[in-house]
């Protein structure tokens, strides 16, 4: 290196942090290894679910559904029918027209599965045909029956009161 007064003597690679560094220090990967541990922590906590939240959840949407769907008989003279699977995991809309096909293309009334980790039962009381659904005429008149939803804690029954009425009812779930 040459120094004259118009280009002092100064080496470079004493104020170069790269080329003192030969990788990370501990610290340095330590806070990494933090940051990360805490965004995967508030990740699955906001994807986590409680079994008794989402229980709640599926009973009034089921109720809610149901609202819909005696609305939108009336209105329209169909007669449309919930058809709920054996294992009680998934349930779907129908619509009679000299006989009964699944509603497609409605993101409302499309077919809704259920979490395993929930307990179903339905039951229908009265039920108007060999096949095990709730039937809505086109007077807005349902197959009475009795939905149940349990989860950890609690337990969701969704049914008709004495009236015309959809109820969702809460109670404890009994030990055992």
């Amino acid at each position: 290196m040459i120094c004259t007064r118009r280009t002092p003597c100064f080496d470079w690679s004493d104020t170069d942090p790269l080329a003192q560094q030969d990788g990370f220090t501990l610290l340095e990967i330590m806070v990494v290894m933090v940051l990360i541990g805490i965004s995967i922590t508030l990740v699955s906590l906001n994807l986590y679910q409680d079994s008794d939240q989402v229980a709640e959840l599926e009973a009034h949407r089921f109720a809610s559904l149901l609202e819909h769907v005696r609305d939108e008989s009336v209105l329209t003279g169909r007669t449309y029918a919930v058809e709920i699977d054996e294992l009680g995991r998934q349930y779907g809309f129908l619509i009679y027209d000299d006989e009964w096909m699944a509603v497609e293309q409605d993101d409302v009334l499309r077919k809704r599965f259920l979490p395993e980790y929930l307990d179903i039962r339905f039951d229908l009381i009265n039920p108007r045909n060999d096949r095990p659904m709730l039937v809505i005429d086109a007077l807005g008149e349902l197959t009475p029956f009795v939905l149940t939803i349990s989860s950890e804690q609690l337990v969701y029954v969704v049914s008709m009161d004495n009236g015309e009425n959809i109820s969702v009812r809460r109670t404890q779930r009994e030990p055992g």
